[in-house]
């Protein structure tokens, strides 16, 4: 990928208005002065000599505007002044270093952490998508020393080329490229840039396992009953299996095969939001845990979740608040993390024999019991927290979608069927 150097993009800006300007503009410019006290971009660029797209990038950054609406209206005697300006030396060496991708990509990512940049949902960013902004920093240099305006889709397109050589994954190539999609859009909004290189590049195929591992109710007793049990390389080595451990391990798991909590919403979930006199949860009660579109949602409480929850309220000390699946240790996020949860039980189930199910197959296991138990698609989609239900043969999925509603007391006969269904099944 070949970049021009800083100097070199220097040179390439003063020449943008050449040094002799010559008579043409001003003589322009005088007439228009005569007719009009105020010009649109467009008739400035007119004025100029020069494409409105010219304008926007290196112009009109450096002469001062009249607000009118959405109007920006110049006065000739300031397009003059620019003029004067620029042949005397470029404007745009004051501001080089801001307007390179680098100090875009600075900018940028400050105002996605304070909340200022929105995502394309008009929210702001949270922090772990912060967090994947911060890959930006890490673009090739030659891209970084670059203008914002200069990077072409060839440019994009041989940093994905070079990605995929170096091995990373289609996803993680996918996130790069969304990151500088965003960017570019924060640029475009503030009128940094009408450009957009990475809007139409060619990213590899993201292929995504179709299996799924469901366990049948019985299989998922058996999973949490065996976190209670010791490994192998305990009994050999005398280690005992802290009881209060295994039903912190255990509970995530249940609130999500149980309760079809995703794991940002096991991490955020509360003591507040958790009904145990009426077996109900409120899942996504937290802004942080919802996902984007919303996801938020009221999921009664089977027997078998409502028994380790209420164990574990009771070795909490029956708490009115605070984190339900609290860190083992203190973290700066306050969170506990579900991918070390993971690895440390997916080790314990295969010491065991096991076969070990993640988080989000218990979510597609969660799906599939409440199907065989008989509960609608609309039920079971509210219950998820899924914003359209899936489709059915048979079913319009407009007739889904916008005509089927959920009566009152469906909650509650949907909790009866599923407790009934787990209850033969295991």
């Amino acid at each position: 990928m070949k970049m021009p150097s800083q100097a070199g993009q220097r040179e390439a800006w003063s020449r943008s208005v050449p040094l002799g300007i010559g008579s043409r503009c001003r003589d322009r410019l005088d007439t228009v002065n005569a007719q009009r006290l105020l010009l649109t971009r467009a008739e400035s660029a007119r004025a100029l000599s020069m494409s409105l797209s010219h304008f926007q990038r290196h112009v009109q950054p450096g002469v001062p505007c009249i607000r009118s609406g959405r109007l920006r209206l110049y006065r000739p005697l300031d397009l003059e002044r620019w003029l004067e300006s620029a042949a005397a030396g470029p404007i745009g060496d004051r501001s080089l270093g801001d307007m390179t991708l680098e100090g875009v990509v600075g900018r940028f990512i400050r105002a996605a952490s304070e909340g200022v940049a929105l995502n394309k949902w008009r929210r702001p960013y949270r922090p772990r998508a912060v967090e994947d902004l911060e890959s930006l920093k890490r673009l090739p240099r030659e891209m970084l020393g670059c203008r914002i305006d200069a990077v072409t889709p060839g440019d994009v397109q041989g940093l994905i080329d070079e990605l995929s050589e170096r091995g990373c994954s289609a996803s993680r190539i996918g996130s790069v490229v969304n990151a500088l999609r965003a960017l570019y859009r924060f640029a475009r909004e503030r009128e940094l840039t009408s450009n957009d290189p990475a809007r139409n590049v060619r990213l590899p195929l993201v292929l995504r396992t179709v299996h799924h591992r469901i366990a049948t109710p019985a299989e998922f007793h058996d999973l949490l009953k065996a976190l209670w049990k010791r490994t192998p390389d305990e009994v050999r080595h005398g280690v005992g299996r802290d009881p209060r451990e295994a039903l912190g391990d255990a509970l995530p798991y249940a609130l999500a095969a149980y309760g079809t909590a995703r794991a940002q919403e096991i991490e955020v979930l509360d003591w507040r939001h958790v009904n145990l006199a009426t077996a109900g949860i409120e899942l996504a009660g937290d802004e942080d845990g919802r996902k984007p579109g919303g996801s938020w949602r009221v999921v009664p409480l089977a027997e078998p979740l409502r028994a380790l929850l209420s164990g574990e309220w009771a070795a909490q000390g029956r708490p009115r608040s605070g984190k339900v699946c609290p860190p083992k240790r203190i973290r700066k996020s306050g969170r506990k993390s579900m991918r070390s949860l993971q690895r440390r039980v997916r080790c314990r189930w295969q010491a065991q024999g096991l076969e070990p199910i993640g988080l989000h197959e218990a979510r597609h296991t969660a799906a599939t019991w409440l199907d065989h138990a008989g509960i609608s698609a609309k039920v079971c989609s509210q219950i998820m927290g899924h914003k359209t239900s899936e489709y059915q043969p048979g079913a319009a999925r407009i007739t889904l979608e916008r005509y089927t509603h959920v009566l009152p007391g469906e909650l509650e006969h949907a909790r009866e069927r599923l407790n009934r269904f787990l209850s033969e099944r295991t």
